[in-house]
């Protein structure tokens, strides 16, 4: 099979047929998507995580390895199209995403302006997964459940890797995306701190070369992955996989600095998710947690800016001073992390069935 038309030369990307599972990746998710909401909740776990924004740069790299795994081929040979695709990956991000903009909704109701005109101006576009529509420059992209804003860049590049699929396996066409991202990214790493690209509108445009280049580098990553692979490459000692937690960790507490930035997005990032996708998880009690952690990322991501507004409302309600919400902060982590769990099992995966069934 052809990496390109006018190239003879196969390519990994596409033309792997490994199946296997990769926990040690899962677990990560799972630990970033945590650590995003423990960031987002600063009223009850203080400023824990400085640098808790790097972690959807990581989801944007994970993302290009896992898509590239489970898809590039079938996209490439044309067993599936990019129509089939994208149907695929909306029924995977929708469902979550509408539950979490409910539970905002429902939270945020007594602040919310109901006359037909604010509603019609937000609302349709928040059901529709699009960008609100503001005239505050500074206003969020997603006026409701802000975190979303991640989630409609990923939708855009998933689109992009859709459908020039074919060409992107032409490792010099890969390469060429990814530094020219990179090169755009670097320069507005230099202008601004990298979590301002993409959650507002004021800086709406720096996340496409945001999303860009850690996904199609994290594509780039799959490909080493696949090579190492075919020369007979030994699997990573497990201890290594914890050490890669520890490290991503690190990361995303280490004090905001553009040079942090810069060496996690473009160098430590690439490596963990290399690292590993090559070592598995130790066996235990421990592990598992990581896993079924890994497992509720994308529920934990979508909802727990709901559970964080609820919780905020409720102890106003009541008269609870402020110095008083960090001792519910694990309490809410627990909460979140349960409630999870349970939309994960009763709500999403039954509803991705029962549609996928029509």
């Amino acid at each position: 099979m052809d990496a390109a038309p006018g190239h003879a030369r196969r390519d990994p990307v596409s033309s792997a047929t490994d199946k296997r599972l990769f926990h040690a990746l899962d677990a990560a998710r799972g630990v970033a998507a945590l650590v995003v909401a423990v960031h987002h909740g600063v009223r009850f776990h203080g400023q824990l995580f400085d640098s808790g924004f790097l972690a959807v740069d990581f989801f944007f790299g994970l993302s290009g390895f896992v898509l590239a795994h489970a898809y590039a081929d079938k996209l490439a040979s044309g067993s599936i199209s990019p129509r089939a695709f994208m149907r695929a990956r909306l029924l995977r991000l929708y469902p979550l995403y509408l539950l979490g903009l409910i539970g905002v909704l429902i939270a945020l109701a007594p602040h919310l302006p109901w006359s037909p005109v604010a509603m019609l101006g937000k609302l349709p576009f928040a059901l529709a997964m699009l960008p609100s529509p503001s005239l505050d420059a500074h206003g969020f992209i997603y006026s409701f459940n802000f975190p979303a804003w991640s989630i409609f860049f990923e939708l855009l590049v998933n689109l992009f890797f859709a459908i020039f699929c074919r060409q992107l396996r032409d490792p010099h066409v890969r390469w060429t995306v990814i530094i020219g991202s990179g090169a755009i990214l670097a320069i507005q790493l230099a202008a601004f701190r990298i979590d301002q690209g993409g959650p507002t509108w004021d800086v709406f445009a720096a996340g496409f070369a945001r999303v860009s280049f850690s996904f199609f580098l994290g594509m780039q990553v799959y490909d080493w992955h696949v090579r190492r692979a075919t020369r007979g490459a030994k699997q990573l000692h497990k201890g290594w996989s914890l050490v890669g937690l520890v490290v991503l960790v690190g990361c995303l507490v280490a004090p905001v600095n553009a040079d942090v930035e810069i060496v996690s997005i473009f160098v430590v990032f690439p490596v963990l998710i290399l690292a590993l996708a090559e070592a598995e998880l130790p066996m235990g009690m421990f592990s598992g947690a990581l896993q079924q952690l890994g497992v509720i990322s994308y529920a934990l991501y979508m909802l727990h800016l709901a559970f964080q507004v609820a919780l905020s409302e409720l102890l106003a309600h009541f008269g609870i001073p402020d110095n008083r919400y960090p001792l519910l902060g694990i309490p809410l982590v627990g909460a979140m992390i349960a409630a999870s769990w349970a939309a994960d099992r009763w709500f999403d995966r039954p509803l991705r069935r029962k549609i996928q069934a029509l």
